[in-house]
């Protein structure tokens, strides 16, 4: 096989033109291809650039600078059969990889979920949306898949791991197509995740992974620095690792963790609001509607606090996020067409953690403000432009928001010093995308954008004081978003793996 740079084609290509292209480069007949990467350069002249995966007959003669022989490597487990027994804890990516991980190395793997599976799942949170219905077990934020199941299920990161391309391959092996292995800003759609999900589920209890859905964790016995069991209100359970990948939002862990003396640290965390936009104004702003698809966008600024965006929704709406009565919480979500015609994203600042005590009350007070203020779950919003202004008029447009908005002046939500960077921001951002201050809403709060603790973790991965506790994912404080906590969850089982006696 051949891996072949730098194929640059026109936006109005299909995929016999990049055949030939690759045909014309090589002056020879190919096998066939796969595509490894596909990215949009948009500058002057507006082009995709491929880098392609070849079978080739004699394929040691077409060897040059931007044409390298490519291997894939093998990233599956070793089945062993292994008696030893895990016990993971949450059903998110960072669990969910884990468990699929430890199933196919051959360990002994029991799952625990408080929330529902996603069919039962998806009932109480279209529940929700249309009545203001909470159920706290099973929502945007507890159930099978995680909170990454109702999002955009974006699949991009920064990260450089070999094993990006294993987690996109177990996706597309359940049903997602196969471009998101090489698109740049690759994301399935909550629409299609929880198709994908549900199969990965069923694929797992094929192979003997047990599940326990709608069985919370409520206690556990450390014994000699090492979790001996734990219990549930349906019974007691022991295991010789345990991998807890609970998630943001699963304050009550945390809490039984804080009251064993299990080892953790704060970390900053991030406050803000949901801004909407018609997604025709992005689509020209980004690539002067030339491309025929929701486009998206990536904004920073820094200055004594950093603020950016984040979790952006093309073609998507806001939601609420909410694991709890009585509060607020928003975030984004995209369905696999993108075609809401509203583009939303999540703009965040800073928040130190020496500006908190306990970032879980930090954060709880901003949702019980806006709660109170709308004395509904309503969300609170305000046009952009009257944030700027210290105004407050009608909503330019309405809100993607299910359960619709009271009108509040955001000014009140942040203190001073922040406010003052945040209107900053702004005013940099709408350079980069001018209207983004005009013709834009905002919709809040946002705040669970990250976990506010840390559950310290060794060389080993293990938990500095409790030897056989594995914290893992986006609520340990070791992750952010659906790749960096897949990877994570590979990240231990391969630790546990590799330490197999």
């Amino acid at each position: 096989m051949l891996l072949i740079n730098g194929l640059k084609l026109d936006l109005n290509h299909n995929e016999n033109d990049l055949k030939q292209l690759i045909e014309k480069k090589l002056k020879h007949p190919i096998n066939s291809f796969e595509i490894k990467r596909k990215s949009l350069d948009a500058r002057k002249n507006p082009l995709y650039v491929y880098s392609v995966i070849v079978d080739i007959d004699n394929e040691d003669k077409y060897l040059s600078k931007d044409i390298v022989k490519y291997h894939k490597e093998n990233l599956n487990a070793e089945y062993i059969k292994r008696n030893k027994k895990c016990i993971v804890v949450g059903y998110g990516p960072a669990g969910i990889f884990a468990a699929y991980r430890l199933i196919e190395a051959g360990y002994d793997v029991s799952v625990f979920e408080k929330g529902k599976r996603i069919k039962q799942r998806e009932l109480d949170v279209d529940r929700f949306f249309k009545e203001g219905i909470l159920d706290e077990n099973s929502n945007v934020q507890f159930g099978e898949g995680g909170a990454g199941t109702f999002s955009d299920a974006k699949l991009t990161t920064r990260i450089k791991n070999k094993y990006i391309e294993y987690i996109l391959d177990v996706f597309v092996k359940h049903g997602a197509k196969e471009s998101i292995k090489y698109e740049n800003h690759a994301h399935i759609g909550t629409d299609e995740i929880r198709i994908i999900i549900s199969k990965i589920t069923d694929y797992l209890i094929s192979k003997g992974c047990d599940f326990h859905f709608e069985e919370e964790i409520i206690d556990l016995d450390i014994k000699n620095n090492e979790i001996s069991l734990i219990k549930t209100k349906k019974g007691e359970y022991q295991a010789d690792y345990y991998l807890f990948a609970t998630g943001h939002s699963s304050h009550s862990i945390y809490s039984l963790f804080k009251q064993k003396g299990i080892y953790m640290s704060k970390k900053d965390i991030a406050l803000g609001f949901r801004v909407e936009h018609p997604q025709s104004l992005i689509n020209q702003r980004q690539t002067n509607n030339l491309i025929n698809e929701a486009n998206e966008y990536l904004l920073r600024y820094k200055d004594e606090k950093g603020v950016y965006s984040f979790c952006m929704c093309p073609g998507g709406i806001v939601i609420p996020a909410m694991s709890e009565n009585n509060t607020i919480v928003t975030n984004g979500m995209s369905y696999s067409s993108r075609d809401s015609g509203v583009a939303n994203s999540a703009i965040l600042i800073q928040v130190n953690k020496d500006e908190f005590d306990d970032g879980f009350i930090f954060l709880k007070h901003y949702e019980q403000l806006a709660y109170n203020y709308s004395n509904s779950y309503k969300a609170l919003s305000q046009n952009i432009k009257d944030f700027m202004n210290n105004e407050l008029n009608e909503l330019i447009f309405k809100s993607t928001y299910p359960l619709g908005t009271v009108l509040y002046n955001f000014n009140d939500l942040f203190n001073e010093y922040d406010l003052k960077i945040i209107k900053k921001a702004l005013l940099d951002f709408d350079l980069k995308i001018p209207g983004f201050i005009d013709s834009g809403i905002m919709v809040g709060p946002e705040t669970r954008s990250s976990c506010p603790i840390r559950i310290n973790r060794n060389e080993s991965y293990q938990s500095i004081n409790t030897s056989n506790l594995y914290p893992i994912g986006e609520g340990a404080g070791y992750g952010g978003g659906i790749m960096s906590c897949a990877l994570d969850g590979i990240r231990i089982a391969n630790a546990i793996i590799s330490n197999y006696e």
